[in-house]
Order: C-alpha cells, then structure tokens, then sequence
C-alpha cells in the first residue's frame, strides 16, 4: 500500500518506496524458513523443485500482467515509445529488468526516456535472482564445510553476505546511487537481514511480541513518512530504519496484536491479492494518461486505486490460483513441467514485443528510404532549409508527404558515436578526426556536451567538403570550462578529470587552426563564476591568436515534443502545436560575454534557423527538430550543416 499510495502521490507519501524493502525483508524470511524446515526435514534442499515452485507462484500473475501490457503498449502508446517500453517488457520477462534500468540510469543518452509500465518489475527480478542465488549459495557452503553444523553454517554464510552487501551498498550508495538503487548485491542484505530471522527464536510473552511489532511498524511508518525520494541517498544506510523495522515486526509476529491486526477483512484481503495490486497498478498509471491525452487528475488516481483492487481481485482469483491449483496446469508437477509452462507463458509475452519490434521496424525502414531520398536531394525547404532567409515565402506549405525521421525511429536517429564520446564512469578523452589526418587545409578542435556531439554530421560534411580535419571529444553533461560542474555524485568526479585530460590536450597540442565549443545553456549557471571558468579554459590554447568560436545552443522545448508531434503531425508541422515560443527560447549570456572578453573568441547564434519571428516549431521543413526536449535530430542536424558551416568558415578566417 506504501508503494501504491507513493506512486500516486509521492509530493504527499514521500518515503513510500520503502515499501519495496519492507517486501525484500518479508520474502528473504519466509523463503529462508522454507528452506531451513524442508533441510531439516529432508535432510536435503531439492533446488529443483525450490525453483519450480517459486515459478509457480510468481509467473501466472506476472505474465499475465507482462502479456496485457504488450498488447495494450501496440494498441494505445505512440510508436516513438515502442522501442524503450517492449524492451522494459522483454527485461521484466526475463527478470532481468532491474540491470537494464541500471543500464539506462547511468546512460546520460537514456536520461530523458520516459516511465515504462513495468519498470516496477525491477523488484520482481531482484527477488528472482535471490532465489536463484540462495539455494545455491546454501548448498555449496553446507557442501564445503560438511564437517560442521550445517545450520551454524548457513547462518554463518547469511550473515557473512548481509555484512558484505551491506558495506558494498554504503559504498555504492555514496559513490554511484543511480546504479546502487537497482543492484541485486546492494539490495541482498535485505533478503539477508530476512533471512537471518528465520533463526531466531520465538518471542516468550504477549506484551514483549506487541512491544517490539509496535516499535517495527513505528520505524516503517517514520521512513515512510520522513524519507524523500530522490534527495535520500538510497538503499544505504538510510535502509536500516525500514528493514530493521519488518524485522521487529516480524519477531514480533504471531504472538503480537498484528495477528488480530491480519485477521480484519480488509487487511486479509489486501494481504491476500497484495502481490496482484503490486502488479497492476503501475501499468495503470503509465498508460491512462496516454487514453486520457492528459496528466493524471486526482479523481483518475482514486479510480486507478479501485481498478487496480479490481482486477487484482479477478487475476488472483480466476487466473493465478486457479492456474496454481489445477492438476492439469501447474498443481504437483514436475519442475520440468513448470519449466515448460513458465517458457510457453514467456515465448507468449516475447512474441508480442518481437512483433511490435518488427512493424516498428517496417515502418521505420520505408521511412528511411524517403529521409535518405530527402537528405541526398536536400531539396531547398527541407529541414532548415525553410528557415533560410532568402526563401522567406517560399516554402510556407511546403510538405515532402512523410515527416522524418520515423517515429520509431527517432530516438536513435543521432549522429553521436562512441569513438567521439566518453560518458558515466570513463573518464577516457576519446577523439575521433574527422576528414584528413594529413594534408588538411585547417585543422579544428569541437569540444563540448551531447549537444555538441549532435551536430557531428555538420562537422563531417564541414570536414569533407573543405578539406578540413575536424576533432571531435564529448562528454554527456561535461563541457570545456574550469569551473566546478555538479552533477550526480557518480558524474561529478569523472567530468572533471575529464575536463582536466581536455586541457592537457589543448596545450599540448600545436597547429590548431580554431577551436569549436558547445554546451547545453540548461545546465550552466549563468554567473560571473560561469563566464571566468569558460576563459580560464580557453586560455590552455598554445596560441591565444587561435580563435575560439562558441556555437549557441538551440532552444530547449516544453514536455515532450516527440509525442507531441506524433499526436497531431499536420498541426505540429504547421506550428500550430508543440512549439515553443521564442521569446522563451533560453540564451547563455556568460557564453557570449566570455567570447567578447577573449580577444580571439565569437559566438555563433543559430536561433533564426530553429525559430521564426514568434515561434521555435518541432518541425520545420517536414524534419521533426527535436528527439528528446533539447537534443536535436541527426536528420534536422544535417540539414543545418550549410547554414553553420558558412557561419563557422566566416568565424574561423
């Protein structure tokens, strides 16, 4: 319920997600205790049969959640999402998804992907991978040291691995909390601290179970009320409260006032279809809004929450247990058999998100073949080409029947390679050239963000056509200034040192004919602190003569302009919708006072080219401008290349 009320209204529950430690804790005890009681009674743990059952449990309601939601994902959600939102599914499938979350937080390039419907599946597969680590990690200690207790054995290996993963968790925590937040080994001494529970002793008296129930659930109610997601370093030492919490609760457990507490009906029923609400309810929130066209109202929550009961309470009781329960499906078969049930369930799900990816790609291939026409034709409108001033008129209605590039396609239609870019954790400078790497009539360093590496395909078409050799070295969020740049503690470090590398680079390197930098204006401070780090740093050139020259970044755009295209293509190509209006189109008035400080240093301003007088379209010349709020297209990039280009030739000399 902390989870659910959370992500319907985290501004009210702030630290709600600890709900999800509170589950980690539960299943860590009760699957332990299972294991322990079939050890003693066996004297074995039959791992198969573990495993086939822990599938049994689980899979029917998660497939069936994860097959619903492909459908519905085809049916009702934009193309341009398809991509990100089928392959959360096939991650949720394999229970893998906390790993491909943690793969797009640290991705500068993946931070503006919008929530999926089952990126809440990253719990389920922390607590799937436990499973499949648990029993084997058991068995092999009782295995290696079977000359001991055994029991004092696996408690010895459950509490050496809680202290372990604890400790990594502080680390992680500290220093990369974006990757520590979904890591399995940080988030394993939960299970564990469970776990070790399952040795403990029942409490002797009544009060003294009530006591210590009473003080567990107070610890989980302070962290759900006092934490705040997103500013409280998590799971760290921050988790202890909520975990130490379930654990005293639990101790307390059957012999406290929570027994009487489980046996109201709401409390039993909730507890009873809890796993099912946990399923359910965030599909419902990501993919109303996109049946709606609307954010959620609060109204729609309450009605999110009665859905979600609703079908929660049908999916447990006419498909999960009755999937369970019957001799013909899952009830008393062999884990081979399960096996075979739980893959054709998983071959299900698989084939809607392949299908979505192959029409997906369909698509975006005939697409393909009318931008590539387009780009080599380079008609006179086309992209920014209906902003050049000598066609004032012109090209007003001008339409090449397909907006490019193809929604489906768009997120990854960015000219950013990795030869040319260095981002989370590598602090490498790596520089691509591009052109000549002899014989060159001018040699020109780019250096800056994402928002510089976007406009690769102008420096290539620069350096093919001039005869130019164009060195090229990005970083995501990182640009070419002294200054101290904050960002995530696991960027910070790494952005200086690759700052640092940049500067060495700089003054170690003679022949340079100009120096081209960008940066993203929605990061930088703006500050006199601003402008004296951008000229500290350009004064590393060997040659203060070479000049300097400071392309102005494009605007950044409101909400999500993909979408917004993809809702209403003909009314986002005539400006009618999704455009920004100019005069809130950001400037960097530190980046133009630094270049008029420099004596060698100018600023090129785009801005005519990505607005007209009024407004900054998302589509200008049948291109969509924009594949993110403030990155640009590869597509809209390249038609821009003649306009910059003349821009950057006249800077340069």
């Amino acid at each position: 319920m902390s989870v659910l009320l959370y992500h319907l209204w985290p501004e009210h529950l702030t630290g709600g997600f600890v709900g999800v430690d509170v589950f980690f804790v539960i299943s860590g005890f009760l699957i332990t205790l299972h294991l322990l009681r079939e050890r003693e009674k066996t004297g074995r743990i039959a791992i198969g049969r573990f495993w086939a059952r822990r599938a049994a449990r689980l899979l029917p309601a998660s497939l069936i959640v994860l097959l619903t939601t492909a459908v519905l994902v085809v049916v009702i959600v934009p193309r341009s999402l398809w991509q990100q939102f089928l392959g959360d599914i096939l991650a949720s499938t394999f229970y893998v998804q906390n790993w491909n979350l943690m793969a797009a937080s640290v991705d500068y390039l993946a931070a503006d992907n919008a929530p999926s419907p089952e990126q809440h599946f990253w719990t389920l597969s922390v607590e799937e991978q436990f499973y499949v680590l648990l029993p084997i990690l058991l068995i092999s200690a009782i295995a290696v040291f079977r000359s001991l207790p055994w029991r004092r054995v696996v408690f010895a290996t459950l509490a050496i691995a809680v202290v372990s993963s604890f400790g990594y968790g502080i680390w992680l925590t500290s220093n990369a909390p974006s990757e520590a937040y979904f890591s399995t080994f940080t988030r394993a001494w939960e299970f564990g601290v469970g776990a070790l529970l399952a040795f403990a002793p029942a409490v002797a008296s009544r009060a003294a179970a009530s006591a210590l129930s009473a003080v567990g659930i107070a610890a989980i109610a302070l962290s759900v009320v006092l934490y705040e997601g997103g500013s409280t370093p998590f799971p760290g030492s921050a988790a202890l409260l909520p975990v130490l919490g379930t654990a005293a609760a639990i101790a307390g457990g059957a012999g406290s006032f929570l027994t009487s507490a489980g046996r109201m009906a709401p409390v039993a029923f909730t507890g009873r279809i809890s796993y099912a609400v946990y399923l359910w309810h965030w599909p419902l929130i990501v993919l109303v809004p996109f049946v709606t066209g609307t954010v959620l109202m609060a109204w729609q929550k309450f009605v999110i929450v009665a859905v979600t009961f609703l079908l929660a309470w049908l999916s447990t009781d006419y498909f999960e247990n009755v999937v369970r329960s019957s001799p013909r499906l899952l009830a008393g078969r062999r884990p081979v058999v399960v096996g075979a049930f739980a893959a054709v369930g998983m071959l299900a799900v698989t084939s809607v998100a392949v299908s979505g990816f192959a029409v997906q790609r369909a698509e975006a291939a005939q697409v393909a073949l009318i931008a590539d026409d387009l780009a080599q034709s380079r008609p006179p409108c086309f992209g920014a080409g209906a902003m050049d001033p000598d066609r004032v008129g012109v090209c007003e209605g001008e339409e090449y029947g397909q907006l490019v590039p193809a929604f489906a396609e768009i997120e990854g239609d960015d000219a950013n390679r990795s030869d040319c870019w260095s981002g989370g954790t590598d602090a490498t400078l790596r520089i691509c050239t591009l052109g000549p790497e002899k014989d060159f009539d001018k040699h020109v360093v780019a250096l800056g963000d994402s928002h510089g590496n976007a406009l690769l395909g102008v420096y290539e078409e620069l350096a093919e056509s001039l005869n130019w050799r164009v060195d090229v070295a990005g970083r995501g969020a990182c640009w070419w200034t002294d200054q101290h740049l904050e960002h995530k503690p696991e960027q910070t470090p790494y952005c200086e040192k690759w700052r640092a590398a940049v500067n060495a680079y700089v003054a170690e390197t003679e022949g340079v004919d100009a120096y081209l930098t960008t940066r993203f204006a929605g990061d930088a401070t703006g500050d006199e602190a601003d402008v004296e780090g951008l000229l500290s740093a350009w004064a590393h050139r060997p040659d203060s003569d070479t000049p300097v020259v400071a392309i102005l970044d494009n605007p950044q755009m409101e909400g999500d302009p993909v979408r917004c295209v993809e809702e209403d293509p003909a009314a986002a190509a005539a400006a009618m919708t999704c455009a920004l209006p100019r005069d809130e189109a950001r400037g960097d008035p530190a980046l133009e006072e630094a270049a008029d400080r420099d004596g060698n240093a100018s600023m090129i301003d785009m801005t005519d080219h990505y607005c007209t007088s009024t407004m900054c379209p998302a589509v200008l010349g049948g291109v969509i401008v924009y594949r993110d709020p403030h990155h640009l297209t590869a597509t809209f990039a390249s038609s821009l290349a003649p306009y910059l280009i003349e821009r950057i030739v006249a800077a340069v000399g």
